[in-house]
């Protein structure tokens, strides 16, 4: 085995070490000033092929302008690039006229076959479903509606009792001077309406109407006097089975002295829309909403005309008694459940 050689002294090491290692190059003038060109650089503008800038011509004369100058003051323009049309069902809806539109749309409706036919499925049980609640609302009856036992013994005493009432207060003898004139109050609740209406109304329109009968397809009235509203219904027997029919109105008394009775909604059974809608048709073809035995009167023709605002219930909400006395009406109030008329009875001079 053979062996090691002894360690060397670290001075020794040390001296060796440095005595090997190359010796520094010597710099020049030229070699600083190339090694500073790559560690110093200036922004210049790029030739066209991507390098340096070209050197100026030394040869060239002066005032000749170099080679490359046009170039250099020329900015570097970049192609635009053509669009791409954008195909939308919204544009190939509203451009059919052009054939290319209608093939997309054609490809769409292809593609999109199953999601459309879903789409309409959906669209028509929505429709399914609001006409089988619309029809559901309009065969029940409103919510205030109380049906009238006209047999009712306690009924017949308070029909007899609003109608004796009435009179007494149209007809008093109010103790007032000639050419004089006394204002009276009076009140009636929706109760008390509502069995006069049904009772006794149909006798007071025979005698008014000269003979002509009270229409059978009318089954029962109703009234409900709410805050400013009058809720007015009828249980009519049509074609298509019974129905209630009912509106609602808010009377207005003018200075002039005219009555209106304009109606803001109109309903059957519990289903409710605005009367503009509903009036607004009724009024060209009004034969198919008027009962058979009213049809022709003049008071029945103007009926959807006064429910639309067109005219007045009354031109003057005024009576007169044949004596020569005159009752005006001077102010109505509708509250909860009853209707206040202040009224005036004027002697005659």
């Amino acid at each position: 085995m053979s062996e090691a050689p002894p360690n060397p002294k670290a001075e020794d090491s040390t001296q060796e070490l440095m005595e090997s290692m190359p010796k520094p190059r010597a710099e020049s003038v030229g070699e600083s000033e190339s090694s500073a060109s790559w560690v110093e650089f200036k922004r210049s503008r790029p030739g066209r092929g991507g390098g340096a800038p070209a050197e100026p011509d030394p040869i060239a004369t002066e005032g000749e302008a170099p080679a490359n100058a046009d170039d250099e003051d020329k900015s570097i323009e970049t192609p635009e690039l053509a669009r791409k049309k954008h195909h939308t069902l919204t544009y190939a809806v509203t451009h059919l006229g052009d054939p290319h539109e209608r093939k997309v749309l054609a490809r769409y409706v292809r593609r999109k076959r199953g999601l459309i036919a879903s789409a309409a499925v959906v669209l028509i049980g929505a429709i399914s479903v609001a006409v089988a609640i619309g029809l559901a609302l309009a065969r029940s009856a409103p919510s205030w509606w109380i049906d009238i036992d006209s047999a009712d013994p306690r009924n017949i005493e308070l029909a007899e009792l609003v109608q004796n009432g009435a009179l007494s207060h149209l007809f008093e003898d109010r103790q007032s001077l000639v050419g004089g004139s006394v204002e009276w109050p009076v009140k009636m609740t929706d109760e008390a309406a509502n069995a006069w209406m049904n009772i006794k109304l149909p006798e007071w329109f025979a005698k008014i109407s000269e003979g002509l009968e009270w229409p059978d397809s009318v089954q029962q009235l109703q009234m409900v006097f709410d805050n400013g509203t009058v809720r007015i219904g009828a249980r009519v027997r049509t074609e298509i089975g019974t129905r209630i029919y009912s509106c609602a109105i808010v009377p207005e008394l003018h200075e002039d002295g005219s009555l209106w009775m304009k109606a803001h909604t109109v309903s059957m059974g519990r289903l409710t829309l605005p009367a503009s809608w509903v009036l607004g048709g009724a009024d060209a073809s009004a034969a198919k909403y008027i009962p058979e035995q009213l049809r022709g009167t003049a008071e029945a023709e103007a009926l959807f005309e006064k429910l639309t605002g067109q005219m007045p219930l009354f031109d003057v909400a005024e009576v007169s008694l044949g004596d020569g006395r005159r009752v005006r009406l001077l102010g109505l109030r509708v509250r909860d459940g009853t209707v206040i008329a202040h009224c005036v009875t004027k002697n005659p001079e």
